[in-house]
C-alpha cells in the first residue's frame, strides 16, 4: 500500500509533480501575457522587435516614428546616420522588406529643389497647373492635373511628413519578387523594363500602381505606400548635403555607383550588390538603374512625359549622371536601365 505502483508514497510524489509542473505552465503563461502587455503599452520601440500596439517612437540622434509592424534593424538605429526598418524581427541577415528613414526637420524645405548638372532650367521648378516645357508635380495646394488617388495620396504624404517630421524611402531599389509584386529587398532582380502607368493622365498598369500595391500586398496597414515623388526625393538629395564630406556626391556620383564603360552587358546589379554604393544606408541612389517618380513633363508637343530620377549603369557620352540627375520618359516605355524605387509615409 505504501511503496507499489499505485502505493499511497507514489501518488503523493506524482501529485507533487503535477503541482510544480501546473504551477511552471502558470508562472510562464503569466510570463508571456506580461510580455504582450509590455510589447503593446509599451512607449518607445525596442530595437529588433516588431513594434504592436500602434505606432512607436524611437529616439537616438535624432526622433523617428516606426511603424506598427516593423523593426528597427539593429546596428542601424542612428537616425542622422540613417535608421532602417524591417518587416523581419531582428533582421540582421536581410531577409525583410527594409526601408530608412529620411528626416525632414524643416517642413517649409519640403519642396522641389534645383541641385544644377540636371539638363533643364530652374524655371521649371515652380508648383503650377501642367503647360507646355513646364515640370509638374502636384502640392497640397494644387492637385489639378491629376488623378483623384493622387490628389488625395499627396495631401495625406504632406500631412504625415509635417506631422511625423519625415517619411520612409526604400532602402533598395524595388525589386521583383518572381510574382509581379513589388518588394524592398536585398539581393534580388530589380524590377527594371517597367512601364511609369498607362499614359501621362493613368497611373495603372505600372510602377506607380505595383508601389501603390505593396503596403496591401504585404498586410501593412501602418503605412501607405507609393512611388516616390519628386519632393521626396530632393528631400533626401538635401539630407545627404547636410554632410560636408557627402556633398560631391551630388553632383559627381561615379565612385559610388554601378556605372558600366559601355552597355553591352545590357544588365543592371542585383539589388544592394555592393557595399560602397550606398549613402545614409540608402543603395544605389546613382547607377544602377534611373528610378521613375510622380514628378512629370509636358514637352513642346504637349506629350505628357514622366521625371526617372538619378544616373544608371549605361555610359551615356561619357557621362555617369549623378543622383541628383533628372530625365524623362514617355509613361508607356520601358526600358532595361529605368525601373523605380517604394517609398511610404506614415499613416
Amino acid at each position: 500500500m505504501l511503496t507499489g505502483e499505485n502505493g499511497i508514497l507514489i501518488q503523493a510524489q506524482r501529485a507533487k509533480n503535477e503541482t510544480e509542473n501546473a504551477q511552471t505552465n502558470e508562472e510562464r503563461a503569466i510570463d508571456d501575457y506580461e510580455s504582450y502587455i509590455n510589447k503593446v503599452t509599451q512607449t518607445s520601440a525596442v530595437v529588433g522587435e516588431i513594434v504592436t500596439g500602434g505606432n512607436k517612437p524611437y529616439t537616438n540622434n535624432g526622433t523617428v516614428i516606426i511603424p506598427e509592424g516593423f523593426a528597427i534593424v539593429p546596428g542601424f538605429d542612428n537616425v542622422k546616420e540613417g535608421l532602417v526598418i524591417s518587416d523581419v524581427e531582428n533582421d540582421t541577415e536581410d531577409k525583410g522588406n527594409q526601408f530608412v528613414w529620411v528626416p525632414v526637420e524643416n517642413f517649409s524645405e519640403f519642396k522641389r529643389h534645383d541641385f544644377g548638372n540636371q539638363n533643364i532650367h530652374d524655371e521649371y521648378f515652380i508648383n503650377t497647373e501642367p503647360t507646355e516645357g513646364k515640370y509638374y508635380e502636384p502640392t497640397p495646394d494644387n492637385t489639378s492635373g491629376c488623378t483623384k488617388e493622387t490628389a488625395n495620396e499627396v495631401t495625406e504624404m504632406y500631412q504625415s511628413v509635417k506631422d511625423n517630421g519625415g517619411f520612409y524611402i526604400g532602402r533598395y531599389e524595388a525589386g521583383n519578387d518572381g510574382s509581379g509584386n513589388a518588394i524592398s529587398q536585398k539581393g534580388v532582380n530589380v524590377y527594371n523594363e517597367i512601364k511609369w502607368g498607362n499614359s501621362f493622365k493613368d497611373e495603372t498598369g505600372g510602377a506607380v500602381e505595383k508601389a501603390r500595391n505593396f503596403d496591401t500586398q504585404s498586410g501593412h496597414t501602418s503605412v501607405t505606400s507609393t512611388l516616390v515623388y519628386g519632393v521626396q526625393w530632393d528631400a533626401i538629395m538635401r539630407w545627404i548635403s547636410e554632410d560636408e564630406s557627402l556633398k560631391d556626391y551630388l553632383t559627381d556620383s561615379s565612385d559610388i555607383g554601378n556605372y558600366y564603360d559601355d552597355d553591352s552587358t545590357n544588365n543592371p546589379n542585383k539589388t544592394g550588390a555592393n557595399n560602397n554604393y550606398k549613402i545614409k544606408n540608402i543603395y544605389d541612389l546613382a547607377g544602377n538603374i534611373s528610378e521613375w517618380t510622380m514628378e512629370s513633363l509636358l514637352n513642346s508637343e504637349s506629350v505628357g512625359v514622366v521625371v526617372h530620377r538619378g544616373g544608371n549603369y549605361s555610359y551615356n557620352n561619357g557621362i555617369h549622371y549623378p543622383c541628383t540627375f533628372r530625365n524623362y520618359g514617355l509613361p508607356d516605355g520601358t526600358n532595361a536601365n529605368t525601373g523605380f524605387r517604394l517609398a511610404f509615409y506614415i499613416r
